[in-house]
């Protein structure tokens, strides 16, 4: 589990705190932030961690951290485009205020809903239907047991059944980058054996019907979190 000063909601406080400071962030023609820009903020918001720890995966490079971050923190609202800057919202005062489980449940609806995982994780068709699929997938989800490990494998099988997806390389990746990592960011699942090693089983937290919860009600979804399964 990554310390509250490692974890995905520390690192998003960081660099929303970080573009105040500046007073915004400098953005290319394709809006994406300059590449002093990027570098500054990965250093700043510690996008050097090894996987697990809520920095970017192997082969992920700074700048790609850096942006899928910034993604989150503007789908919360945290963060706007303004002409050619990234700029911090008022809302940011408001957000420091909120139970830190409520800002959970916010930034990982904001992850599955709102980050264009497409553009991420360059599988092709099959991310589009994953994509596509997601609400289904955090439903199996919200149904796994708390404290029991889960095998990943038998996980990205389920889902490429489900999903009527091939088996291929990129589907564990994609799975655990879109779904899975971001709870391990979050404090409320782990995935055995810890990095630098393959992880083989995914185990989720108490709190983890919450925050996976909170995805689907952001979409919609009824969700009656008395009846997720437990351990």
């Amino acid at each position: 589990m990554p310390s509250s000063d490692r974890g995905l909601l520390a690192r998003l406080d960081t660099l929303v705190e970080f573009a105040a400071d500046r007073h915004g962030l400098a953005l290319l023609p394709d809006g994406r932030l300059a590449a002093a820009e990027a570098r500054v903020a990965a250093r700043a918001t510690g996008l050097t961690a090894p996987r697990g720890s809520g920095g970017p995966a192997p082969g992920v490079t700074q700048r790609e951290a850096v942006e899928l971050l910034r993604a989150v923190a503007e789908g919360v609202g945290l963060l706007r485009v303004r002409a050619d800057r990234l700029e911090a919202t008022s809302l940011r005062h408001a957000w420091a205020q909120i139970d830190r489980g409520l800002r959970s449940g916010l930034v990982y609806a904001a992850w599955c809903h709102r980050v264009p995982w497409p553009v991420f994780l360059r599988g092709g068709p099959g991310v589009e239907a994953l994509v596509g699929g997601r609400l289904w997938v955090l439903r199996l989800l919200l149904g796994l047991p708390a404290g029991v490990e889960v095998g990943l494998q038998g996980l990205v099988e389920t889902v490429a059944n489900g999903l009527e997806l091939d088996l291929d390389d990129w589907l564990p990746r994609a799975v655990a980058a879109a779904f899975l990592d971001p709870l391990v960011a979050l404090g409320v699942a782990d995935i055995r054996p810890p990095p630098p090693h393959p992880g083989s089983a995914l185990r989720l937290g108490p709190r983890a019907s919450t925050v996976i919860g909170s995805a689907l009600v952001a979409a919609g979804e009824e969700v009656s979190l008395a009846s997720t399964p437990a351990n």
